[in-house]
């Protein structure tokens, strides 16, 4: 995962106004750093989300709510001023026309720079080497969603309850609970050879295996256990095993292989568990069901940020050599959100999608 730090801002376009509706932290200079590079593709795809939906549905933005129609608009309206391949200055200035500007932020009640402030990630597709049968070295399993899981739909949303004992519903079992009692023996799909390996498809939410016979088969995020996702790398930081600045999850792999004694206490850490199920290998695919395109899809807590909406992201992003990183550079572009997942709870997460691999955008 390549860590992207601190947008001091998001910012949220809605169509259909003339106002900025957050006097107290003005917009940044929408200067795209990307150069509009890949966006009208990413807007296609959300588009064609936002248009199986049904007429009716609106979502929750701020203290109003959007019919469907508006973001479908408002995507249109991106697509039409970016055709005609205006200068930066001028397309700065018709998006404060013809935009709501909402900027997004986690405590409306504490201006501060700490309160505004952002964790913005970046995420991508890995390969991995699996095999469907056990044998060494493939001995860590990834799980299809288990019978026992009890899911309820309730406004468009599939939300994990738990699981039945003695006529109770609790919550489902930990990431410990599962991997030390073997808990989910006969789910199994597909076996890798490094736990980390695993660890790291359960927080990408999607991957690539490569079997034995060189054949590759795409695994894709079916459901969490409905557990909290905790940080490891915060763990890591919070009990002195390394520096904040130093986390990546290079890093994090390479400080698991030299303390091999400390691997499940680390990855444990995570009550967080995901499940999969398998789909055609090929470009990566979100929430949506849609094709991510890389440096242009967001995942985020579509509580918060809908479905195919736009944003704007103000922040900066690592520049990588050799595995490692050597500096930082601004980020400002737009986005759209085509993802989602377990980790990102709440306004002030975003995860970039980087592409399949380790390209970064």
């Amino acid at each position: 995962m390549a860590r992207a730090l601190v947008g001091v801002i998001a910012i949220l376009l809605i169509g259909w106004a003339t106002r900025n509706a957050s006097a107290a932290a003005p917009p940044p200079l929408f200067i795209d750093d990307l150069e509009l590079h890949g966006l009208e593709p990413a807007l296609d795809k959300s588009l064609a989300h936002l248009r199986i939906l049904p007429a009716a549905t609106r979502f929750r933005v701020a203290d109003t709510t959007i019919p469907v129609g508006r973001l479908i608009d408002s995507i249109h309206r991106l697509r039409t001023l970016i055709q005609a391949n205006p200068d930066p200055e001028k397309l700065h200035r018709q998006i404060l026309e013809h935009f709501t500007v909402w900027t997004v932020h986690g405590r409306p009640d504490d201006e501060s720079l700490s309160a505004r402030r952002m964790l913005i990630t970046g995420y991508y597709q890995p390969v991995f080497a699996g095999s469907l049968s056990r044998h060494p070295p493939y001995l860590y399993p990834l799980y299809r969603e288990p019978d026992d899981l009890l899911v309820r739909e309730q406004a468009g949303q599939r939300n994990v309850l738990g699981r039945k004992e003695n006529g109770r519903i609790v919550p489902y079992w930990s990431r410990r609970e599962i991997e030390q009692a073997n808990l989910l023996r006969g789910m199994e799909m597909v076996w890798l050879k490094d736990p980390f390996d695993a660890f790291m498809l359960h927080v990408q939410g999607s991957g690539i295996i490569r079997l034995v016979d060189g054949s590759l088969r795409g695994v894709h995020y079916a459901r969490s256990n409905g557990r909290e996702y905790r940080s490891i790398g915060k763990y890591l930081v919070d009990t002195g095993r390394m520096r904040l600045a130093d986390v990546t999850m290079d890093s994090i792999r390479s400080y698991i292989d030299q303390h091999p004694d400390e691997r499940d206490l680390i990855l444990r850490q995570n009550d967080s568990f995901i499940f999969f199920h398998w789909r055609e290998p090929g470009p990566a695919l979100g929430s949506l069901n849609q094709v991510l395109t890389a440096g242009r899809s967001v995942a985020a807590d579509q509580q918060w940020y809908p479905p195919g909406s736009l944003l704007f992201l103000d922040s900066r992003r690592p520049i990588m050599k050799e595995g490692g990183a050597v500096g930082w550079q601004r980020m400002r572009r737009f986005v759209t959100v085509q993802d989602t997942g377990s980790a990102l709870k709440g306004p002030r997460r975003i995860d970039v999608f980087w592409e399949i691999g380790r390209a970064h955008v």
